[in-house]
């Protein structure tokens, strides 16, 4: 049997939630979501398992109750079948503009936050928004219309912390994701050869990952070759076909039930050249040293300065190209992001994704991407941190 986020796992965020509501004096909770596949759904998965397809939505927690979607008329059917959510509405304000619905019963935003009003006995005047950054400009003035933009509070930094201590059924799950990125990662090394093209490594790995069951990726899979298609820290996987002695760089992400493995890896088809084999050993370093500062205790800071001390030593600081810790979840990359900036003490079952990064070089660029959960007094790697970089030509 493969692990699922259990029923009661929602309703005990629905209560973290709620407590957090009367912290913080907020009425309802409106959380974004649309199909936007990086962080588009990271919400509505965590609250409700819903993903969102074409329309967009807001999940709407109530400080008594059980939460509502409101979306689009195409999307009702849909979340009803698909989330753990039994009350959907279709709204004015989130239907297309150009098209008609004569078979759904449609209403505005007025009547739904009456409707919460009547059930949970509490008048709603403080509304917290996760997600703001998202919510599209009319929407959010709707918003702003109906509740004043002085009770409109952004709720996404401690929001975003209800996620950041896994429970134990999360970590099942997300377990299984690093179970499926690791299998699409040894595909990927399989499936290296002097004119296979980048696409079609990317096929490979895929459809591995796909019979394990993932559900799509959370970013899109990066498999490049060559200077140019690895310099920069974001790739398009081309047409380009792998020549002997190509630097590979391979970047994966699956989501399952919602949750997110993901690993990174440098490989070389053949001899690697001195100078690329050093770089490789240099942030597989790096990684290591850090990995063995990752337990409950260290603070966000101390983190983010052990990886960046070597490659700094090393002469590349420069190349390192962004904070290289955060967490992982209904987002691939997700908070908290252990940067200088954050104050933050980590705490056990929280799950980071060490990424050591080199881009923006002549040569190319890599990253090395592994998981870890933090432990009562370390961590534990989540995906194999072996490294054969080197592929022999066939």
């Amino acid at each position: 049997m493969r692990p699922v986020i259990r029923e009661q796992e929602f309703a005990d965020r629905w209560k973290k939630v709620q407590a957090l509501m009367e912290e913080q004096k907020v009425d309802l909770v409106a959380a974004y979501a649309d199909d936007r596949y990086v962080y588009g759904q990271a919400y509505s998965r965590w609250l409700v398992d819903y993903e969102p397809q074409f329309e967009a939505a807001f999940v709407l927690v109530p400080a008594v109750g059980e939460p509502c979607i409101i979306t689009g008329a195409e999307s009702v059917e849909f979340a009803l079948l698909s989330s753990k959510c039994r009350n959907v509405k279709a709204i004015w304000e989130f239907l297309h503009p150009d098209e008609e619905y004569p078979y759904c019963q449609v209403t505005h935003l007025d009547s739904v936050i009456r409707e919460l009003e009547e059930s949970s006995g509490r008048k709603i005047i403080n509304v917290g928004i996760a997600g703001k950054s998202a919510v599209p400009y009319d929407l959010y003035r709707t918003l702003t219309g109906r509740f004043g933009e002085e009770h409109l509070v952004d709720m996404d930094a401690s929001m975003s912390m209800l996620r950041a201590v896994k429970t134990e059924n999360e970590i099942e799950v997300i377990r299984y994701a690093y179970q499926i990125a690791e299998a699409g990662m040894q595909k990927v090394y399989e499936s290296i050869r002097e004119g296979i093209t980048e696409r079609e490594i990317a096929a490979e790995a895929e459809y591995v990952m796909r019979k394990m069951g993932a559900e799509g990726m959370g970013i899109a899979m990066m498999v490049n070759s060559g200077p140019e298609n690895t310099s920069p820290i974001l790739s398009r996987t081309t047409f380009r076909r792998i020549e002997k002695g190509d630097l590979v760089v391979a970047t994966i992400a699956p989501r399952y039930e919602g949750y997110h493995g993901a690993i990174g890896r440098p490989f070389v088809l053949g001899t690697p050249a001195d100078d690329i084999k050093r770089y490789i050993e240099l942030v597989m370093y790096a990684q290591e040293e850090t990995r063995k500062m990752l337990r409950p205790g260290v603070t966000a800071r101390e983190m983010d300065a052990v990886s960046r001390k070597y490659i700094e030593e090393a002469g590349m600081g420069s190349h390192f190209a962004y904070s290289g810790i955060h967490s992982t979840g209904t987002i691939e990359f997700e908070p908290p992001i252990l940067s200088s900036k954050l104050d933050l003490t980590l705490q056990k079952n929280m799950v980071f994704s060490i990424d050591i990064p080199m881009f923006l070089n002549d040569w190319g660029g890599m990253r090395l991407e592994n998981g870890y959960l933090v432990t009562e007094d370390g961590c534990e790697a989540l995906c194999s941190c072996d490294v054969n970089y080197k592929k022999e030509s066939l």
